[in-house]
């Protein structure tokens, strides 16, 4: 392991250069120089690699960690969702939104890293997305003049259904992220106004809230509110803890614009929330925090079998215990916004980049019901 700290990053010229391992660095952080050097914290952001804010990080990383470049591309193909489907062996990912162009799709082939383009009927303006019964549950985030709703894909007969388009006759947002609650098959899903801001959809009808919906019935809930800007949420692995980010800190500069209208506002949240999930898996209760971002904001979050908690945020995916205590960052000197689990690894959506993160010790939450 090496103290030194990175002097550089690596930016690929080449958008269509083949994957390649990059060169990493593993730092284990000096936590007293970190709470009197103002400038430590931000170099420890640079470069690619690991750093160690707890020894409990280094059963995560195993003996051998890597992360692998899949693709470089010159604008943001790689951004949010990060689905596998066991029938087809890909990871189904999402752009980020490009002026005025449609959101794209994509998919890597998880054994070849052979990344595709996708188009599925009915996906308009997609964001996350999660497994559900071996298909693609897409948040669309809508149009203009097309609905935002949770879309159910088959990638194997490129098929789709909306599942929910509205709360009780009144619009949503922009749907950005969904769950399952695997117990009970309820749907779980946040609505920020990310859509409005971006300028491709109309003034909000709805608060940034957090909504749960029962397919067998059609009943829908709001089961929190009080946000800035509801994005990402999992379950802990015993479904006990809910965990919701607020990524109200990346805010429109005072409008809707072009899509590259944001900045980031200290002020504002950057911060993981925890609840207790209650009454049977249908409720909420006792909304605290669980930590602080402190690059950029957190966006998609996961976690691992064990509990600990996995975030993208601004130099890449930062981890906490159960507890809240940050114990480990994978950097890649870059934001990356959402990331998933397979039996190959991480997946890391860095913007313009696509990463597979190989980590000896850890095996996501899900792995056991989505990939086995």
């Amino acid at each position: 392991m090496s103290g030194e700290l990175p002097t550089d990053t690596h930016k690929p010229e080449n958008p269509s250069e083949k994957p390649m391992q990059l060169q990493t660095d593993t730092i284990t952080v000096d936590l007293k120089r970190m709470a009197t050097d103002l400038n430590y914290g931000k170099q420890l952001s640079r470069g690619k690699g690991f750093r160690i804010y707890n020894e409990a990080f280094t059963k995560i990383l195993g003996d051998d960690p890597s992360i692998t470049q899949v693709q470089s591309r010159d604008y943001q193909f790689a951004h949010e969702a990060g689905v596998y489907i066991k029938s087809t062996n890909r990871v189904y990912f999402t752009a980020n939104f490009q002026t005025c162009d449609p959101i794209a799709l994509y998919s890597v082939d998880a054994s070849t890293l052979e990344v595709s383009d996708d188009d599925f009927s009915g996906v308009v303006q997609a964001n996350g997305a999660c497994n559900y019964k071996d298909k693609i549950l897409y948040c669309c985030q809508g149009s203009k003049t097309s609905p935002s709703a949770l879309v159910l894909v088959d990638p194997s007969t490129s098929t789709s259904e909306a599942l929910i388009t509205n709360f009780q006759g009144r619009a949503f947002n922009s749907i950005n992220d969904v769950i399952i609650h695997h117990a009970n098959d309820d749907i779980w899903f946040t609505d920020p106004t990310y859509g409005y801001e971006q300028a491709f959809r109309p003034t909000p009808d709805l608060p940034s809230q957090i909504y749960r919906y029962k397919p067998s019935t059609g009943e829908v809930w709001c089961v929190a509110d009080g946000f800035a800007q509801c994005n990402g949420l999992c379950f802990s692995p015993d479904y006990a803890t809910l965990y919701v980010t607020d990524t109200g800190a990346c805010q429109a500069h005072s409008g809707p614009g072009d899509g590259h209208n944001f900045s980031m506002n200290p002020r504002l949240p950057a911060t993981i929330y925890e609840y207790d999930v209650v009454e049977h898996g249908t409720k909420l209760a006792n909304r605290r925090v669980f930590a602080y971002c402190d690059n950029g904001v957190p966006d998609g979050i996961k976690c691992d079998e064990a509990g600990n908690v996995y975030s993208g945020c601004g130099d890449g995916v930062h981890v906490w215990d159960k507890q809240g205590t940050l114990i480990g960052k994978v950097v890649v000197g870059g934001c990356v916004a959402n990331f998933c689990f397979s039996r190959e690894g991480m997946w890391m959506f860095g913007e313009e980049e696509l990463y597979l993160c190989k980590l000896g010790g850890v095996k996501g939450a899900l792995v056991g019901i989505e990939c086995e």
